[in-house]
């Protein structure tokens, strides 16, 4: 029996993975830790300022991104959308019109949708956020802290990843609109 590409990548809800998530490598090592208090900074392996800048400069060229400072008044670059291209879940925003912030030690706070979140905290690219398990209903399940690349390899999953927190705050991936968007 052969298995079609189109099915192999999508989960239980019908909706496709997004492309950048599909053959997803499991990271290699430990899981860094993370302070337990607001900012909840990421405190070891942290990016060099070269991989740090490599990756805001690959979030910044995603159609329709804007840079602004983080959102709640947390240090770092946050990542907005154009208002006419934001048409994603208001789950798919971590705050002041951010769909994705960075860390000055290259960890990324971002949201995606449930089933892409659990694929990435899965393969050891990421952890829930602290704060949406100590409020839960206040910070939405698939807020997720994606660990800072390490390397010039992670660097490019953490891209895929953002591109992932892109496409869900534009409600498609593609030309596909996902369910429940502004569309």
């Amino acid at each position: 029996m052969t298995v079609s590409v189109e099915r192999r990548h999508r989960p239980a809800t019908g909706v496709p993975v997004a492309p950048g998530l599909r053959r997803l490598a499991f990271r290699r090592g430990e899981r860094p830790r993370f302070a337990p208090k607001w900012p909840c900074p990421q405190l070891d392996q942290e990016s060099d300022a070269e991989l740090h800048d490599a990756l805001a400069a690959a979030i910044t060229v995603l159609p329709g991104v804007t840079q602004q400072p983080a959102p709640f008044g947390a240090p770092g670059i946050g990542f907005a959308l154009d208002e006419d291209l934001a048409r994603g879940q208001p789950e798919a925003f971590i705050g002041e019109g951010c769909f994705l912030a960075l860390q000055p030690g290259g960890a990324m706070h971002l949201s995606l949708r449930p089933e892409w979140a659990q694929k990435v905290v899965n393969h050891g690219w990421a952890t829930v956020h602290p704060f949406a398990r100590y409020m839960a209903g206040a910070v939405p399940p698939q807020s997720l802290v994606v660990y800072a690349p390490r390397d010039g390899a992670e660097l490019a999953v953490a891209v895929r990843i953002a591109g992932a927190a892109h496409g869900y705050a534009m409600g498609r991936i593609g030309d596909l609109i996902l369910p429940d968007t502004r569309w």
